[in-house]
């Protein structure tokens, strides 16, 4: 049997692949599944990262795999957002047929804030430090999609 190398392809090709995001993150995803939400704590400053790390961005210490999990909540404070028009989950840069807004939300339980799409705000409604909580998607699978967004806390 014979191999034929193709040089050129006119046309589509579809390339479904997976990306492993690693251990913690892994870890982080999975916990989706059941609408929690975990961050790991560091065992020498007490800093807790959502999502997690594995490096201490404060005392730049090794954080264990298997030690100081905890629970945080799904509730959280607006610390920063922006408007754009432009669709945010597509991995090109396409615009969108209606403004999008992005906050970074810090969880109570965290030290650290999240990105995620903020869901049905007016522009007026919009605050740093007003309460938001998450919208899980209905039948959650384990993975950063499970949650849609933030909505009003």
């Amino acid at each position: 049997m014979s191999e034929k190398i193709i040089e050129k392809n006119k046309g589509l090709v579809k390339a479904d692949f997976g990306f492993w995001v690693g251990l913690y993150m892994d870890k982080f995803y999975d916990t989706f599944e059941q609408k929690k939400i975990i961050g790991n704590k560091c065992q020498e400053c007490g800093a807790v990262f959502v999502p997690p790390r594995n490096i201490c961005g404060i005392c730049n210490i090794k954080l264990p795999l298997d030690q100081n999990w905890i629970d945080v909540s799904d509730e959280g404070i607006l610390i920063n957002y922006t408007r754009t028009a432009y669709k945010v989950t597509d991995r090109r840069a396409r615009k969108a047929k209606k403004l999008n807004d992005i906050g970074m939300v810090q969880l109570e339980g965290s030290d650290t804030a999240i990105v995620y799409p903020l869901i049905d705000f007016k522009e007026d409604d919009l605050k740093t430090g007003m309460k938001v909580k998450v919208k899980w998607k209905d039948n959650p699978t384990g993975g950063p999609s499970d949650i849609e967004g933030f909505i009003k806390g």
